[in-house]
């Protein structure tokens, strides 16, 4: 318990440090290649306790919260991945794969940390994990539409196939989680619940401090020490992408209460990085085209832990706010 807890009121340096050590893994041992039963294993340790946390049942809060859902929806399935086109198409034109992975960053909201950066930055969270159900529905039907669609030629598998890879990484989990809640609260009583769910948190945390270890292990994960010209090409479109994706949600959210548009902001640019690096192998093999598609999501890491850091303490201290007034003027 006492080391759940400190795993989870210290995730963003723990993040970094294991980060760090996979990539010298990686770089100096030879690190590890791709095994998709181990990550697997490995996503379901992080997205099951999480999901015990996430009642299903969230998606109906969605009446209550109508357009702030209408706003993620918006910037998630249609802006996010509009600005991952361009981008791909800009700074990505020689490098296909590198620009897949972008798009498939864009197409797969929101993970987990969603929650957790909201709760750092004081947002409302009821708002947070109702953005997070109700998305992670629309991507079981969208994603094995419009990824084929947007990826043009460079993926072989079908719709189908798609769809049962998100049902395994995705749609087993969640279920299970629900059932594990339900089966908690029947036995044990709502109170003895709601006392373990920070012990769900902090597995979650340990399962993702374990995922991002493995993903940093990888060998292919050379790239990111030995060639800097290749990082640099990746990290450029990656910036702009979640410079865009907080400013926008920023801005889009002015109108809403200021712990809502939190919870918002938080739900369309914290994207699914494990998921998404949990789809791409499977899809695309272990070649070199994958190569290109787990190295962008691995460099997407670097970006998006950072700016979810910064956009806190930017909270935090009220630049945000002054930026917004309309923002800051509906929390007074």
């Amino acid at each position: 318990m006492a080391i759940l807890k400190l795993v989870s009121s210290n995730l963003t340096k723990l993040i970094f440090t294991v980060m760090v050590l996979g990539l010298a893994n990686s770089y100096f041992l030879g690190g590890i290649p791709f095994n998709i039963a181990i990550c697997a294993t490995a996503s379901f340790l992080m997205i099951y306790p999480m999901f015990i946390n996430l009642k299903i049942g969230d998606v109906v809060e969605i009446k209550n919260y109508k357009k702030a859902i209408v706003i993620s929806l918006f910037i998630n399935f249609i802006l996010s991945p509009l600005y991952a086109y361009i981008l791909g198409k800009v700074f990505l034109p020689d490098q296909p794969y590198m620009a897949l992975g972008l798009i498939l960053i864009s197409l797969i909201p929101t993970s987990g940390m969603t929650a957790t950066w909201t709760e750092l930055a004081k947002g409302n969270l009821k708002v947070a994990l109702s953005i997070i159900a109700t998305s992670l529905l629309v991507v079981i039907i969208g994603l094995p539409v419009m990824l084929p669609i947007m990826a043009g030629g460079l993926l072989s598998a079908g719709p189908l196939f798609i769809l049962g890879r998100i049902l395994f990484v995705i749609a087993i989990p969640l279920v299970l989680g629900d059932i594990t809640r339900r089966a908690i609260i029947v036995k044990k009583g709502q109170p003895y619940y709601k006392s373990k769910k920070p012990v769900f948190s902090g597995l979650s945390s340990t399962g993702l401090l374990f995922v991002l270890f493995l993903i940093m292990s990888l060998n292919t994960n050379k790239l990111l020490v030995s060639n800097p010209l290749l990082v640099l090409k990746g990290i450029v479109p990656l910036i702009l992408y979640y410079v865009l994706m907080f400013g926008t949600s920023t801005v889009l959210t002015r109108s809403l209460q200021r712990p809502v548009g939190v919870a918002v902001v938080y739900g369309t640019s914290v994207r699914y990085l494990a998921l998404a690096l949990g789809i791409a192998v499977p899809l695309l093999g272990t070649g070199t085209e994958s190569s290109m598609v787990v190295f962008l999501v691995a460099l997407a890491f670097f970006v998006q832990v950072p700016f979810s850091s910064l956009y806190s303490k930017l909270l935090a201290k009220g630049v945000v706010d002054n930026v917004v007034p309309e923002m800051a003027a509906q929390t007074k």
